[in-house]
């Protein structure tokens, strides 16, 4: 606390003494200004009030100042507050003890102050805000109100009014006030750029409540443009509009004003990490992957060793793009960095099975298994990776997904969500175990409907074993509602009419689904086939099966082939 009531004291001491010409002589029990290890107060300030007619108001203040650089901090603010209330006019020491009453909770004594200097006819809109925030603080929402209202009409170009009216209205819940007040500021408000962001938060604040309101969103960033076309140097305040920018999904007028500051930083510094950061975050938004690496590496040529965490989103990036190679690269680098990225671990491993390098893959598995014991992720990780294509260790998958369910429901059930059930419960049907599939499927889309990979899984999965065919139907046609191009859905959609003997309705799909299948694709071919020669159109049902079989060896279409061509593949 010493060094706040230090603070408080220099800022308390150039609203209370004066300059050389009117201050009146030293207490004895105040400090002399020449001691070196005391804080000399500012001069130039002139004791108008103070020094002409309230002795009592400097006697409290220089007990204050006494108490303080004895590291006294409740006798000090004890002295603070009885010169405040000697002297309510001084609205500086006014409101600079009663910000510290209400930071020690002691709201009662802070309404007393502030409500005394308050009733000055001239008190100002900064102290009758700060009154109101404390009213509202004691639970006095009416009362607040009143007093940001009366601040406003004391200095209507001011903020610091409409700011209080506007929390207050928010906090109880009355948006459409609380908008309507924002409208007056709007228009009353001075156009200084400081005031302007300000305001923009303050839609900002609103639109919390109500994220639709397109109408608030257009003023907020009309706010920052008016602000932004303004002159000013501060960079502190340029990151202000940036940021909300960003946060109103202007990214491009963000991501320009980044840029900007960036070229006032050109060497290495926290602030320059910060701007790099703050950049990648808006590309990897806008799903600019391209730039969003620029700026990744950015802060890597910067500090290459100090950034495990840029490797890392580095390495997520790449992934996307298909870059496996340089994906691994930058999760080994992370973990060089910083070995405890769990998620590096199995990011890494993941790609590693891409790369068919599975040994490396689980090596890599039990690294993070060692550090990381018996943990959720690490028995779903692998899980994923005794699953993954290059593996299909399926029995293998399916007890580490059984193990992380455990592990799951004793600590964080909320771990239970839609991928893990997706991935269990497609282990388990690639394993032969239907019933344990249907059960988890349908877990995976309990928590999300609209999971349009899931839905079509189950309904396939259905289908194909001639199952409650209609609700197999309803699974399939919502997955391709939700994605109209998906080939694989398309295909889907076909079987299940095939299979409901509707071929006529099932062959559009099935050949819409070639259409949107950007390789050609065996199974789809199959089924293709199926379809003509239910049709009895045989000729093309061969042609299908026959370009299905120069794509994937399929015994089963061998037999087909032989048994509708006469023995003639």
């Amino acid at each position: 606390m010493k060094a706040f009531h230090l603070i408080l004291t220099a800022a308390l001491a150039a609203a209370l003494l004066p300059d050389c010409a009117t201050a009146p002589a030293r207490s004895p029990t105040a400090p002399a200004a020449t001691n070196s290890h005391q804080p000399a107060p500012p001069a130039g300030v002139p004791l108008s009030r103070l020094g002409r007619g309230n002795p009592d108001a400097f006697a409290h203040f220089a007990a204050g100042i006494s108490h303080t650089l004895n590291d006294e901090d409740a006798p000090a603010l004890q002295q603070f507050t009885a010169a405040a209330l000697a002297d309510p006019a001084n609205e500086p020491l006014v409101m600079s003890v009663a910000q510290q009453l209400l930071q020690n909770k002691d709201v009662d004594k802070a309404l007393a102050l502030l409500s005394s200097s308050a009733r000055r006819p001239d008190a100002s809109a900064a102290l009758l805000s700060l009154l109101a925030r404390a009213q509202l603080q004691a639970n006095r929402p009416a009362q607040a109100l009143a007093s940001g209202k009366l601040a406003t009409r004391r200095q209507p170009d001011a903020l610091d009014g409409y700011q209080c009216q506007v929390e207050i209205l928010l906090h109880d819940k009355h948006g459409s006030a609380a908008l309507a007040v924002l409208g007056r500021a709007a228009r009353r408000v001075r156009a200084e750029p400081g005031l302007l962001v300000a305001l923009a938060d303050l839609y900002g604040a609103y639109l919390k409540s109500q994220p639709n309101d397109a109408g608030a969103k257009a003023k907020a960033i009309a706010m920052l443009d008016r602000a932004a076309q303004l002159k000013f140097t501060s960079v502190s305040l340029w990151q202000r509009v940036a940021d909300d920018y960003a946060r109103l999904d202007q990214e491009k007028k963000a991501a320009a004003i980044y840029l900007r500051l960036l070229d006032q930083f050109p060497e290495a510094s926290l602030t320059r990490d910060t701007l790099h950061e703050k950049l990648v975050g808006l590309y990897v938004q806008a799903e600019d992957r391209t730039n969003a690496m620029k700026q990744l590496q950015a802060i890597l040529r910067d500090n290459p060793t100090t950034s495990p965490r840029a490797w890392f989103v580095l390495g997520e990036l790449a992934c996307e793009n298909g870059s496996l190679s340089d994906a691994a690269a930058d999760f080994r680098n992370a973990l060089h960095w910083d070995p405890t990225i769990e998620q590096a671990y199995y990011d890494l491993a993941l790609v590693l099975l891409d790369l068919h390098q599975s040994k490396e893959a689980f090596d890599t598995l039990e690294q993070a298994r060692g550090l990381f014991h018996r943990s959720f992720a690490c028995e779903f990780y692998a899980g994923v990776a005794d699953a993954h294509i290059n593996v299909k260790n399926y029995s293998d998958a399916i007890r580490h997904f059984k193990e992380a369910e455990v592990i799951a429901l004793a600590t964080n059930p909320s771990r239970l969500d839609q991928r893990f059930y997706f991935q269990f419960g497609a282990a388990c049907e690639r394993a032969g175990q239907f019933k344990q599939a249907e059960e988890y499927l349908q877990k995976c889309v309990d928590r999300a409907p609209d999971f349009a990979e899931a839905l079509n899984y189950l309904g396939y999965m259905l289908a194909d074993r001639g199952l409650q065919l209609p609700r197999a139907r309803a699974l399939i046609e919502k997955a391709v509602n939700l994605d109209p191009k998906n080939g694989a859905y398309l295909d889907s959609l076909g079987w299940v009419l095939f299979k409901l003997n509707r071929p006529r309705q099932a062959l559009p799909w099935l050949l819409k689904a070639m259409q949107y299948t950007p390789e050609p694709d065996a199974t789809v071919l199959d089924h293709l086939g199926e379809v003509y020669l239910a049709l009895r159109q045989t000729d093309k049902a061969l042609a299908a099966w026959r370009k299905s079989l120069s794509i994937e060896a399929n015994d089963e279409i061998k037999r087909k082939l032989a048994l509708h061509s006469g023995g003639s593949l």
